[in-house]
């Protein structure tokens, strides 16, 4: 089991600029309500999970969690009885809008609203339809599932996301790396705080081997250290990430969970961004730090505006569509969900900038409270 051995610090990094959610209203606090219970699926693997919205509520994340299985969250349907949200109208397009539709392991996330444009909540019973499936990814009848549902209070005041960066073993003791991390830190907090989005960051150190598993097929570490940990966004430093040498970070869902799972991390390779020198330059902390910021980003329910064979975007109506790598790099290069560094002779273009639909996408995700 992995033990989180001892915290090393507390640096709390507040929002430089942008503007704030603020209702005026006493109950917007940002608290979030937890419940967790055990269901079964019925005859068609379908569970039903029951959403107890209140006036105040904001946004909620439903996670579902099956031993041995696979799960995937589907549908969404209001208190009105109309349906907010289907995996129908998802899976045969080219536009990317959650990952909890794809049943690819045993926990999957739902956050809502997603984006701007899904809001606003109003109050009354929810549900949300998911569904356990067999290898193949056929409905599996009456299964048992854990269902977690989180449900944030709206946010008075600056959004602020909690994250604990866990050092591998032995590596915060390296000047020169832990230098780099918090440098890198503070790029990210730049970057976010550049839309009104604050992090509170605790690092700690571990036991954990210098080499970690890849969080989105999962990790057999990520589970014992987030039950440790128990809260927010855990980001992994270590040497390389499953043995790359090319793998910059890797988020464990798009969202991910905020409950113990393999999945419940970002792991960070510190070495990747020194290069072969394993020295930092100045320009690889700034790209360390985007990697960060890139990957929290995933988790938080971002992707790509545009994906690598440049025919898949995101669901976002405010990122450019393209079709070649020129174009997307011209359209693109600078964004920070970009799916590659855009790198020169010299250095790297800054890829620090955010559209309002991806900013919003941020905002609504149940980490920031």
């Amino acid at each position: 089991m992995t033990r989180l051995l001892f915290a090393v610090g507390v640096l709390s990094l507040f929002a430089c600029t942008g503007t704030s959610t603020d209702s005026g209203d006493a109950n917007c606090d940002g608290v979030v309500e937890v419940e967790q219970v055990s269901l079964r699926s019925d005859a068609d693997g379908v569970l039903t999970v029951p959403v107890a919205v209140d006036a105040n509520d904001d946004a909620f994340m439903v996670m579902v969690a099956r031993d041995g299985g696979l799960v995937s969250a589907d549908t969404v349907v209001d208190a009105e009885g109309d349906v907010r949200l289907s995996w129908e109208d998802w899976l045969s397009g080219r536009d990317s809008l959650t990952n909890a539709f794809y049943a690819s392991s045993e926990v999957t996330s739902l956050n809502w609203p997603i984006r701007a444009e899904d809001a606003p909540l109003g109050a009354g019973e929810w549900t949300v339809y998911a569904s356990t499936l067999d290898a193949d990814g056929y409905p599996k009848a009456r299964q048992d599932a854990t269902v977690t549902v989180v449900r944030r209070s709206c946010v008075a005041g600056t959004p602020t996301l909690k994250v604990t960066v866990v050092y591998a073993q032995g590596l915060d003791e390296d000047r020169e790396v832990a230098t780099a991390v918090e440098a890198a830190v503070l790029r990210w907090a730049q970057i976010y705080g550049a839309y009104g989005l604050e992090l509170d960051v605790s690092y700690a150190s571990s036991d954990l081997a210098t080499s970690v598993s890849e969080p989105l097929p999962g990790g057999d570490e990520y589970g014992p250290l987030y039950e440790d940990i128990g809260e927010g966004v855990v980001v992994v430093v270590a040497d390389d990430v499953d043995g790359y040498a090319d793998l910059y970070g890797e988020a464990g869902g798009i969202p991910g969970p905020y409950v113990a799972s393999g999945h419940s991390a970002v792991a960070v390779s510190w070495l990747v961004h020194a290069g072969t020198d394993a020295a930092f330059t100045d320009d690889e902390v700034l790209v360390f730090g985007e990697t960060m910021a890139h990957e929290v980003g995933h988790y938080l329910g971002l992707f790509h505006p545009v994906e690598m064979d440049w025919s898949l975007w995101d669901a976002l109506s405010d990122t450019k569509r393209c079709t070649s790598e020129s174009a997307c790099e011209a359209a693109l290069g600078d964004n920070l969900m970009f799916p590659y560094p855009v790198c020169g002779e010299r250095s790297c273009t800054e890829q620090t900038v955010l559209s309002d639909d991806q900013s919003g996408v941020l905002g609504l995700n149940v980490g920031f409270r």
